[in-house]
């Protein structure tokens, strides 16, 4: 199920500049229909050759050698599809502006108690322009398409979902809106608040068991996700076991509820972490088992990593965190997607909205060090995050012209050079333009 600005963004592009002095950021508006895009000297590694890319009506229509007036020259540089952020919090987003010396440097635990503050001041406006501003510095990144998850619970009620929703109307990507129970949907006013988000707009459900106190509860919630995901026909996002604490292990509960329920190829895991805590027999069995109920899986890096949690004295682990087995995964042909999880607020107090600096700390902290996982990396933050969304990104005849133009000649060139994208392109409109001259070593 996908939502997304089509009265905003008609299929053909073309036309003059226009400048955000908000965003400060340059980018195109449709000015006249039936104009088409040559992206000039670019690499794809088709054929080993640089090319130029033929769009028209808003797709990819050939490689070859082409002249028009409509052009961009990306001077030998890689372009691959645009960024998908599959898992963020808009609603949340830029809270650091709002925050004091004695909001900082707590643990998840309270970190979840003190947001109930802020969300008393809530403001359908002020959400929106918070999240506005993000989307816009995504957008600069090379994000075309994102996927939120926005809290329904007491605190905030429904003013979040109702912000997102409007803001959906005013930004030219792709937004795909989750209704996440942030406080649970065990009590009856957690759960008719969630279904009142979902008959106003959010596509999808997400989870948070781990919120609910003790295993069988934790289990109820599983099972409320699934009862309320088929009576709105709606996917399910889940986050999942965020800690090494390796007795916070419910994945296994909801692979299990996923092919009970007959939603195979609908639910995605987001986080999994305590996998990599567990003995590789049993990892291995979980990991098995994920890849035939076709479940995703979603990792944050940035955000899992400077998480800390509060654990008993009797349990041995770390109060630091990790990141699941990414390369265990995607050996098993499990898709494995990249999200920034949390912007600027109080979970997560930095963050550029740069995809390119979550694959760097995937790289480090799974050691993806093998020839080919560059291409893997940038595959989990455009592709991989794109099908999950049911959105169709690549490179072939035919694809969405959702495109971005790098600032390297590979992958891996890219990923050592300045985290700089050029040139963002959404249904063959160039809708960013980072006009920085960069040398590479």
């Amino acid at each position: 199920m996908m939502s997304g600005n089509q009265a905003f963004m008609p299929s053909i592009y073309g036309g003059r500049y226009l400048y955000s002095k908000e965003h400060n950021i340059a980018f195109r508006m449709v000015e006249f229909l039936g104009k088409n895009l040559i992206i000039k000297n670019a690499k794809t590694f088709l054929n080993g050759k640089n090319h130029d890319i033929l769009i028209e009506n808003g797709v990819i229509a050939g490689f070859g050698s082409y002249e028009g007036d409509e052009t961009v020259d990306a001077c030998g540089k890689l372009v691959t599809p645009s960024f998908v952020n599959i898992h963020t919090h808009l609603d949340k987003a830029d809270l650091l502006s709002k925050m004091q010396p004695h909001h900082f440097g707590k643990s998840l635990e309270e970190n979840r108690l003190l947001l109930r503050e802020f969300k008393n001041g809530y403001t359908v406006n002020e959400l929106k322009a918070r999240a506005k501003k993000v989307v816009w510095e995504f957008i600069e990144n090379g994000v075309t398409s994102i996927r939120t998850q926005v809290d329904v619970d007491s605190s905030g009620g429904l003013k979040p979902i109702e912000a997102m929703i409007k803001l959906r109307e005013e930004i030219p990507i792709d937004l795909q809106i989750c209704a996440f129970p942030q406080e649970g949907v065990l009590n009856e006013t957690a759960r008719n608040q969630i279904e009142a988000a979902l008959e106003l707009g959010a596509d999808l459900m997400g989870g948070l068991p781990l919120v609910e106190k003790g295993d069988d509860a934790q289990l109820q919630h599983i099972e409320v996700l699934f009862e309320l995901a088929k009576k709105y026909d709606v996917d399910l996002d889940v986050q999942m076991d965020e800690s090494n604490d390796p007795r916070q292990f419910m994945l296994p509960k909801l692979i299990e509820a996923t092919i009970k329920n007959k939603w195979v190829g609908r639910v995605s895991a987001t986080h999994c972490i305590s996998l990599s805590t567990q003995k590789k027999k049993v990892a291995d069995e979980t990991i098995g088992e994920l890849a035939k109920a076709k479940m995703n899986v979603i990792v944050t890096p940035s955000a899992n990593m400077i998480t800390r949690f509060s654990l008993p004295e009797n349990v041995q682990s770390i109060p630091s965190n990790s990141i699941t087995l990414v390369k265990e995964l995607l050996d098993a042909k499990v898709n494995v997607a990249i999200g920034t999880d949390n912007i600027r607020d109080i979970f997560y107090p930095v963050g550029n909205c740069s995809m390119l600096r979550e694959m760097h700390v995937a790289l480090t902290s799974t050691r993806m060090t093998r020839q080919d996982d560059p291409k893997k990396l940038f595959d989990m933050a455009s592709v991989n995050g794109a099908k999950i969304m049911g959105v169709k990104a690549g490179l072939d005849f035919g694809d969405p012209a959702d495109l971005i133009i790098l600032n390297g000649e590979s992958y891996a060139q890219t990923l050592n050079s300045a985290p700089i994208i050029p040139t963002v392109i959404k249904n063959g409109c160039i809708i960013c333009e980072n006009n920085i001259e960069v040398k590479h070593g």
